[in-house]
């Protein structure tokens, strides 16, 4: 064999080796890139669930929030309502009371006095448009023995029956709540029918 012939074979052994090298680099760069493809694919749906997840946690927590808010804004406005309510129903009340007050105040002092001889203390507004005349007039068309006690400044409007150590209060705000805490469930439904709770 001539020199020429073993440099052309050792050419084509360089070229056949360097054509499989080029290959095999080849072959394991797609393994590699087709890997890659793959851990790319698998991050990225790990990413998007993750983010879903994420997302569906901040929806309801901001869904809770304006649930939260809507039913301080909707309890607000019930109490609000609520509230108004009773102021009318005072001055409804008030003004009733005005229009007669003797009837008025011996049908309250009959029907929450036990003894029929408790001292009465009047507020200052009653204390003058009442007085001692009152108990006086009282206990003669009744039959009782009720005892005028002077003027309290321990409620605006009103009286106190006071036996002993014991005081009821039948101030106008006293009644008013009494009567409201009795009725509290009707009036709300009156109020409110048709709104969620």
């Amino acid at each position: 064999m001539s020199f020429q012939d073993i440099l052309n074979k050792i050419e084509q052994e360089a070229q056949r080796r360097q054509n499989a090298i080029l290959q095999n680099a080849r072959l394991e760069a797609e393994k590699i890139l087709e890997k890659a493809k793959i851990e790319i694919n698998q991050e990225r749906e790990r990413l998007i669930q993750q983010r879903t997840k994420e997302s569906q946690l901040i929806v309801q927590r901001m869904l809770a929030e304006a649930k939260l808010k809507g039913r301080s804004i909707i309890g607000k406005i019930k109490s609000e309502a609520y509230q108004k309510v009773k102021s009318e129903v005072a001055a409804a009340f008030s003004k009733k009371i005005s229009q007669s007050p003797k009837k008025w105040y011996t049908k309250i002092i009959l029907n929450h006095s036990t003894s029929k001889d408790e001292e009465i203390l009047m507020a200052p507004n009653e204390a003058n448009t009442l007085g001692e005349k009152f108990i006086n007039q009282l206990n003669q068309e009744n039959k009782t023995s009720f005892r005028y006690g002077g003027v309290t400044q321990e409620i605006e409007s009103g009286l106190l029956l006071k036996k002993g150590g014991m005081i009821l209060n039948l101030s106008l705000n006293s009644l008013l709540e009494e009567a409201f805490r009795q009725n509290e469930s009707q009036i709300s439904q009156m109020l409110f029918k048709g709104t969620e709770k």
